[in-house]
């Protein structure tokens, strides 16, 4: 078995068609659709048995109590059988032989990793608006600068093989479950590919849960990046990592992170948390080589977001 893509589904009627319609055309001879039906309430086990009858050498259906993402996707991977593993949120779609042309990047299982481009699709009834996103910022055979590009889970192939030995599980009930497997992944392998074509649309629905405005579990990418830091110095590559690391921590709390803190009533609490566990780990984060690589409008904001300016970046983020 060449590849197994990992769907995890809940309450995702809407868009299941358009996900799995996408995943049956990939033109790979060897290759299963894993979909966990994560508990839903909705209809889309019927569309799951629909194309199990449909495509039945290719999608596999699995049935569980309701655990989370990362539950499922734990899930999934334990029933996985393909060299490479790969994920697919049930809201999403990729294009046609995606997975096709990333695995001819694989080098015959060579690459440890195969990483693609995305695009950000907004839902709005009058405007399809896309955002490119992905590896402008990530360059050829530096797995350092991997650091760089998105976390997200979905847009890679991994070796399912080192998957496996690094013993990568996703945390179940915590936000920016991503984060850590996608680290631990990047500071392990030795080497990766990348395929720069049009590839996966991610659907930014404002009902979805990281859309919301404000959740306690905001909190969780303190828990996640304590975990990172912990994970990194146990395996002894925190130095080797050290300034992606910082970097990182800039990017989740100060600047994107920030964007999101600043828009809700609470940012009071969570910003001067932010400074404070940055600055514990990384004092000196303001000399970090890669602040120049987040643009200069984020420069700017990064440089002036202190807690006198809070009061203003908040009036401005939610005028």
């Amino acid at each position: 078995m060449k590849l197994s893509v990992i769907v995890p589904v809940y309450n995702v009627e809407k868009y299941l068609d358009k996900c799995l319609d996408s995943l049956v055309c990939q033109g790979i001879d060897d290759y299963e659709i894993i979909v966990v039906n994560d508990g839903t309430k909705d209809n889309s086990q019927d569309i799951i048995d629909r194309y199990v009858k449909e495509y039945p050498n290719i999608v596999r259906s699995f049935i569980k109590e309701n655990g989370g993402l990362s539950d499922a996707r734990n899930y999934g991977i334990k029933h996985a059988t393909g060299e490479y593993i790969t994920f697919l949120d049930s809201d999403d779609y990729v294009e046609k032989d995606l997975y096709k042309n990333m695995l001819a990047l694989t080098n015959d299982g060579e690459a440890d990793l195969v990483v693609a481009d995305l695009q950000y699709e907004f839902e709005d009834g009058s405007e399809e608006s896309f955002v490119k996103e992905g590896l402008n910022r990530v360059d050829d055979n530096d797995i350092n600068s991997l650091f760089l590009s998105p976390l997200f889970s979905w847009n890679k192939l991994y070796k399912k093989e080192l998957f496996d030995e690094l013993k990568c599980q996703y945390p179940v009930g915590l936000w920016y479950e991503d984060i850590p497997v996608t680290l631990k992944f990047f500071s392990s392998i030795k080497n990766v590919a990348y395929y720069s074509g049009t590839a996966y649309h991610y659907l930014q629905r404002s009902s979805s849960i990281m859309g919301s405005s404000y959740n306690d579990k905001m909190y969780d990418i303190f828990t996640i990046f304590e975990g990172v830091v912990k994970d990194f110095k146990e395996r002894n590559v925190y130095d080797k990592f050290h300034d992606e690391l910082e970097y990182l921590l800039v990017e989740h709390f100060l600047v994107y992170g920030a964007f999101r803190f600043l828009r809700t009533e609470h940012y009071k609490e969570m910003m001067p948390k932010a400074f404070k566990f940055v600055k514990e780990y990384f004092p000196g984060y303001k000399k970090n080589k890669y602040i120049k690589t987040l643009g200069k409008k984020n420069e700017i904001f990064l440089m002036t977001n202190n807690k006198l300016t809070m009061p203003f970046w908040h009036w401005y983020l939610t005028k």
